[in-house]
Protein backbone atom coordinates (compact mmCIF):
# COMPACT_ATOMS: atom_id res chain seq x y z
CA UNK A 1 0.00 0.00 0.00
CA UNK A 2 1.26 3.27 -0.66
CA UNK A 3 -0.20 6.73 0.35
CA UNK A 4 0.30 9.77 -0.67
CA UNK A 5 -0.50 13.61 -2.29
CA UNK A 6 -0.84 15.59 -5.64
CA UNK A 7 0.75 18.58 -3.42
CA UNK A 8 4.21 16.66 -2.90
CA UNK A 9 4.29 14.39 -5.82
CA UNK A 10 6.77 16.33 -8.26
CA UNK A 11 9.32 15.23 -5.60
CA UNK A 12 8.04 11.94 -5.02
CA UNK A 13 7.24 10.60 -8.36
CA UNK A 14 11.16 9.99 -9.18
CA UNK A 15 10.46 6.65 -6.72
CA UNK A 16 7.84 5.18 -8.33
CA UNK A 17 7.20 2.30 -10.62
CA UNK A 18 6.31 3.57 -14.24
CA UNK A 19 3.04 2.41 -13.91
CA UNK A 20 2.29 4.24 -10.65
CA UNK A 21 3.51 7.22 -12.42
CA UNK A 22 1.67 7.10 -15.39
CA UNK A 23 -1.82 6.45 -13.59
CA UNK A 24 -0.62 9.63 -11.13
CA UNK A 25 -0.42 11.29 -14.22
CA UNK A 26 -3.47 10.63 -15.91
CA UNK A 27 -5.62 11.25 -12.54
CA UNK A 28 -4.15 14.82 -12.74
CA UNK A 29 -5.16 15.00 -16.20
CA UNK A 30 -8.38 13.98 -15.35
CA UNK A 31 -9.52 15.59 -12.67
CA UNK A 32 -7.80 19.13 -14.10
CA UNK A 33 -11.25 19.05 -16.63
CA UNK A 34 -13.95 17.80 -13.63
CA UNK A 35 -14.16 14.50 -15.00
CA UNK A 36 -18.70 13.43 -15.13
CA UNK A 37 -19.15 9.55 -13.54
CA UNK A 38 -18.07 6.51 -15.33
CA UNK A 39 -15.34 4.92 -17.00
CA UNK A 40 -12.07 7.01 -18.47
CA UNK A 41 -10.12 5.09 -20.51
CA UNK A 42 -6.13 5.41 -20.58
CA UNK A 43 -5.20 2.20 -21.97
CA UNK A 44 -7.51 -0.13 -22.57
CA UNK A 45 -8.08 -3.01 -20.08
CA UNK A 46 -4.07 -2.70 -18.96
CA UNK A 47 -5.14 0.70 -17.14
CA UNK A 48 -8.75 2.14 -16.62
CA UNK A 49 -10.47 4.99 -14.18
CA UNK A 50 -13.25 5.06 -12.94
CA UNK A 51 -15.01 8.07 -11.71
CA UNK A 52 -17.46 7.49 -8.95
CA UNK A 53 -20.08 10.06 -6.89
CA UNK A 54 -21.31 7.86 -3.95
CA UNK A 55 -22.35 8.09 -0.35
CA UNK A 56 -19.28 7.06 2.37
CA UNK A 57 -21.09 4.50 4.07
CA UNK A 58 -20.50 3.67 8.27
CA UNK A 59 -18.04 1.75 9.59
CA UNK A 60 -20.43 -1.51 9.89
CA UNK A 61 -21.96 -1.16 6.92
CA UNK A 62 -18.91 -1.97 4.36
CA UNK A 63 -16.80 -5.29 3.94
CA UNK A 64 -13.68 -5.04 2.61
CA UNK A 65 -12.35 -6.17 -0.81
CA UNK A 66 -9.37 -7.59 -2.19
CA UNK A 67 -8.48 -8.03 -6.44
CA UNK A 68 -5.94 -10.23 -8.29
CA UNK A 69 -5.69 -9.02 -11.56
CA UNK A 70 -5.68 -5.11 -10.80
CA UNK A 71 -3.71 -2.88 -8.69
CA UNK A 72 -6.01 0.07 -7.60
CA UNK A 73 -5.45 3.51 -7.20
CA UNK A 74 -7.60 5.09 -5.26
CA UNK A 75 -8.04 9.38 -5.62
CA UNK A 76 -10.32 11.55 -3.88
CA UNK A 77 -11.58 14.79 -5.97
CA UNK A 78 -14.17 15.71 -2.69
CA UNK A 79 -15.28 15.38 0.60
CA UNK A 80 -13.69 12.90 3.19
CA UNK A 81 -13.42 9.47 2.98
CA UNK A 82 -12.21 7.13 5.55
CA UNK A 83 -10.37 3.73 3.82
CA UNK A 84 -9.71 0.58 5.80
CA UNK A 85 -6.19 -1.29 5.10
CA UNK A 86 -5.16 -4.74 6.16
CA UNK A 87 -2.69 -6.87 4.54
CA UNK A 88 -3.70 -10.28 3.04
CA UNK A 89 -0.98 -12.90 5.39
CA UNK A 90 -2.95 -16.07 3.85
CA UNK A 91 -5.30 -17.06 6.35
CA UNK A 92 -8.17 -14.74 5.52
CA UNK A 93 -11.75 -16.41 4.49
CA UNK A 94 -13.36 -14.38 1.91
CA UNK A 95 -17.45 -13.60 2.90
CA UNK A 96 -17.58 -13.83 -0.72
CA UNK A 97 -15.23 -16.26 -2.84
CA UNK A 98 -13.43 -14.38 -5.37
CA UNK A 99 -15.33 -12.93 -8.65
CA UNK A 100 -12.98 -13.30 -11.68
CA UNK A 101 -14.92 -11.41 -13.94
CA UNK A 102 -15.44 -8.25 -11.53
CA UNK A 103 -11.81 -9.19 -9.95
CA UNK A 104 -12.60 -8.71 -6.27
CA UNK A 105 -13.05 -11.04 -3.22
CA UNK A 106 -15.15 -9.49 -0.13
CA UNK A 107 -13.86 -10.24 3.37
CA UNK A 108 -15.29 -9.16 7.01
CA UNK A 109 -12.93 -6.43 8.40
CA UNK A 110 -9.54 -7.42 10.01
CA UNK A 111 -9.49 -6.23 13.96
CA UNK A 112 -5.65 -5.22 12.74
CA UNK A 113 -7.01 -2.36 10.14
CA UNK A 114 -5.66 0.38 9.92
CA UNK A 115 -7.89 3.45 8.83
CA UNK A 116 -6.36 6.02 6.63
CA UNK A 117 -8.40 9.35 6.10
CA UNK A 118 -8.51 10.74 3.14
CA UNK A 119 -8.67 14.27 1.91
CA UNK A 120 -8.95 15.53 -1.36
CA UNK A 121 -5.95 15.47 -3.24
CA UNK A 122 -4.47 12.49 -1.71
CA UNK A 123 -4.40 9.39 -3.43
CA UNK A 124 -3.93 5.44 -1.85
CA UNK A 125 -2.43 2.72 -4.36
CA UNK A 126 -3.20 -0.65 -3.34
CA UNK A 127 -1.93 -4.19 -4.11
CA UNK A 128 -2.38 -7.46 -4.22
CA UNK A 129 -1.75 -8.72 -0.98
CA UNK A 130 -3.73 -5.38 0.43
CA UNK A 131 -7.12 -6.05 1.43
CA UNK A 132 -8.76 -2.38 1.23
CA UNK A 133 -12.33 -1.09 2.57
CA UNK A 134 -13.25 2.12 0.61
CA UNK A 135 -15.82 4.51 1.06
CA UNK A 136 -16.60 4.91 4.78
CA UNK A 137 -17.49 7.57 7.06
CA UNK A 138 -18.38 8.62 10.64
CA UNK A 139 -21.32 10.05 9.34
CA UNK A 140 -23.02 9.26 5.60
CA UNK A 141 -21.42 11.87 3.67
CA UNK A 142 -21.41 12.63 0.15
CA UNK A 143 -17.87 11.74 -1.58
CA UNK A 144 -16.56 12.24 -5.49
CA UNK A 145 -13.47 9.89 -6.31
CA UNK A 146 -11.85 8.42 -9.16
CA UNK A 147 -9.81 4.65 -9.06
CA UNK A 148 -7.77 3.61 -11.68
CA UNK A 149 -7.53 -0.04 -12.18
CA UNK A 150 -4.28 -1.29 -13.01
CA UNK A 151 -3.16 -4.41 -14.65
CA UNK A 152 -1.22 -6.34 -12.59
CA UNK A 153 1.17 -7.03 -16.35
CA UNK A 154 2.21 -3.48 -16.74
CA UNK A 155 4.92 -4.35 -13.37
CA UNK A 156 6.28 -7.03 -15.31
CA UNK A 157 8.52 -4.94 -17.22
Amino acid sequence: MILGSLATWKDDHKFEHKAIIEAIEAIQSIVSDPPSPGRVEIRGDEMYASVMELEAKPFTEQVAEKHETYIDVHYLIEGEEMIGWSPAEGGEQPVQAYDEEGDYALYQPSDEEVKLAMKPGMFAVFFPHDIHRPGMAEQPAAIRKLVVKIHINMFES
